[in-house]
């Protein structure tokens, strides 16, 4: 009797690893390119070192993520350009005690992108990506603020990244 459960639990235990086989985890579709170079951002909006985090924080995703690799402009298929257009901060729950004191708010910041092929003039994708989040707002506004503007680079890079090895 306690064989005949084990064979029926293995049995089991294979059916459902099988039905598993046809899923794949990872890009949906061939980019057509491998390795990219991350060109530092250009910024337009008046937010000091802003093209700096965005850069790094948006190399490391990729880097995090692997299926492009990261690499110098010599050796890249691609070359990722990007400029910030828009950086806001808008206030989303206020104060119970002070109406006019805001207690959390959230962020976003706006790319637009060109990815250029190696040797090609003509853009092969052009977009806009947005990251955003929330943060709480304490007795200091600025040093909460630079607690979320790594979090909306964080998104950013995610979202960039998923247009150009996703397609979406």
């Amino acid at each position: 009797m306690k064989q005949l459960l084990q064979i029926c639990l293995l049995s089991l235990l294979g059916f459902g690893l099988a039905g598993c086989a046809s899923y794949k985890l990872g890009a949906v579709k061939d980019p057509g390119f491998k390795t990219i170079f991350i060109e530092n951002f250009k910024s337009q909006v008046d937010e000091p070192g802003l093209e700096n985090l965005v850069t790094t924080t948006v190399i490391k995703e990729f880097q995090n993520d692997g299926t492009l690799r990261v690499v110098s402009m010599e050796q890249a298929d691609v070359i990722l350009r990007g400029k910030i257009t828009a950086f806001e901060t808008t206030p989303l729950r206020y104060s119970r005690q002070n109406e006019l004191t805001p207690t959390e708010a959230g962020m976003s910041i706006e790319v637009t992108y060109t990815l250029t092929k190696k040797g090609q003039e003509k853009p092969y994708q052009e977009a806009k990506v947005t990251g955003a989040t929330t943060f709480f707002i304490g007795n200091d506004l600025q040093g909460d603020k630079r607690q979320g503007v790594p979090l909306a680079s964080e998104k950013l890079g995610r979202e960039l990244l998923k247009m150009l090895v996703e397609g979406w």
